[in-house]
């Protein structure tokens, strides 16, 4: 009975088996394994910052915005607390992976240290004009006169980015500045001037000046520096709940 099943097997072996014209048998070719190219370090900075932009464009305007975040979070509690009465947990199931949306001051501080010396740079640039504020909120370091809305900075990846609150017809085509009048959050401070070189340092302080000359903003002569990331750090600070505000009242 063994030997029938042994002879089977071969049998059926033999017939799945494929032969050339010369009885030899013919091996089946393996599939080859598709190599999978690993992502450039550019190609990853580009997808960061196409997160960040998404991010940003999800952003309410910073007037008003707190008031409507305290509603949205209390609301939030109240459906999480009626879906909770309801609900099982599934301790077998995976968590998901979840993005951490950093504020602008955590991500500067984490910035690598020529970001850092930029932001410092242009942060001062832009202050030196009378009655400019600087504040710092969750998304931004916004540069005002009142209620006028100058500049802003953000950082997403390793690029600083500057909005201006101009026509971009008026900017110089080799800038390359991006019109972003059509995202709500960008409405005051349409032209985006992308920095990633000390050339592009050079860009904005061109710009920041052509936007105070529209407004007629005055240099302050008299005007100290300020220590950028001590800001930015004491803006990151638990205990800090004000938000940091900097700036002449000359």
């Amino acid at each position: 009975m063994e030997t029938e099943n042994i002879k089977k097997k071969y049998f059926a072996t033999i017939e799945e088996t494929e032969v050339d014209e010369e009885g030899r048998v013919i091996l089946a070719e393996e599939t080859p394994v598709e190599q999978v190219e690993e992502p450039t370090a550019e190609e990853v900075e580009e997808v960061a910052e196409a997160i960040e932009e998404v991010t940003e464009e999800q952003e309410i305007g910073e007037e008003g915005g707190e008031a409507q975040e305290e509603i949205a979070a209390a609301d939030a509690a109240v459906a999480f607390e009626a879906a909770d009465a309801e609900a099982v947990i599934d301790s077998a199931a995976p968590a998901k992976p979840k993005y951490v949306n950093k504020s602008f001051a955590q991500k500067m501080l984490v910035a690598d240290e020529v970001i850092q010396d930029r932001y410092d740079e242009l942060k001062n640039y832009a202050l030196r004009y009378k009655k400019i504020k600087a504040r710092i909120s969750k998304k931004f370091d916004s540069f005002n006169k009142g209620r006028l809305q100058f500049i802003k900075l953000s950082v997403a990846g390793k690029t600083l980015k500057l909005y201006l609150n101009m026509d971009i017809a008026t900017t110089d085509p080799k800038f390359h500045c991006k019109d972003v009048s059509d995202k709500k959050t960008y409405v005051a401070t349409p032209v985006l001037l992308r920095i990633k070189s000390g050339r592009a340092v050079k860009y904005a302080k061109i710009l920041i000046d052509r936007c105070a000359e529209l407004y007629e903003l005055k240099e302050n002569k008299k005007f100290v520096e300020v220590d950028a990331i001590a800001l930015v750090e004491a803006a990151a600070a638990p205990k800090q709940k004000a938000k940091v505000e900097e700036g002449n009242e000359e």
